[in-house]
């Protein structure tokens, strides 16, 4: 009993045993009250406040736009015969379907084909492709070759609220930290002891 009795005073008391360890602890505690501060005043709000955030979006939209786009298709492969192959058939102006019909057989991928929208120096294309309606050259880019069929090229655009809603988001938390802790500086003083620092 009696050392049953003094293990758990120990326990009790460690941070006043222990010096180093009662600051791990309050930093600790003061840690997660931060973090949970945090989690409401802007983590929390930035994800639920829609009115805010479509605020925030209208005032600064103009930060989030898509470069100059090209509608295509980009064929892929580390042979340059299936590229040469898929080049012709973008001339003869065959689906893809078919393309990948002819090139992958026995379930082998000879060619990959992706389409879509890709911005200029978007990791899709080749870094040298310049955005050009109509059938590219053959591209090299470490391993693969690369065909391009450009379709419609769009021109400079803002993105609307769903497109760039990631960085919206991010952006909007950092907006609101920065007028959180402004309020803050404004409804409290401190002074830093220099000596004690």
């Amino acid at each position: 009993f009696v050392i049953s009795s003094l293990n758990a005073y120990y326990d009790e008391n460690l941070e006043k045993e222990f010096p180093e360890f009662n600051y791990v602890m309050q930093e600790y505690k003061e840690g997660l009250l931060l973090f949970d501060l945090m989690e409401k005043e802007i983590w929390q709000k930035a994800q639920t406040d829609s009115l805010g955030l479509e605020a925030f979006y209208q005032k600064n939209k103009d930060n989030y736009k898509w470069n100059q786009r090209i509608d295509a298709i980009v064929a892929s492969s580390v042979k340059l015969e299936f590229v040469e192959k898929a080049q012709k058939f973008f001339k003869k102006k065959k689906s893809v379907d078919y393309i990948k019909k002819q090139l992958n057989k026995d379930a082998v991928v000879n060619i990959m084909i992706d389409q879509g929208y890709f911005e200029q120096g978007s990791n899709g294309l080749p870094k040298d492709y310049k955005l050009s309606k109509g059938v590219s050259d053959i591209y090299k880019e470490g391993d693969y070759y690369y065909v391009i069929l450009g379709q419609k090229i769009l021109p400079s655009s803002t993105k609307s609220l769903e497109e760039a809603r990631g960085r919206v988001v991010s952006d909007y938390q950092q907006y609101l930290e920065e007028h959180w802790l402004d309020s803050l500086k404004k409804e409290f003083t401190y002074k830093v002891d220099n000596s004690v620092f």
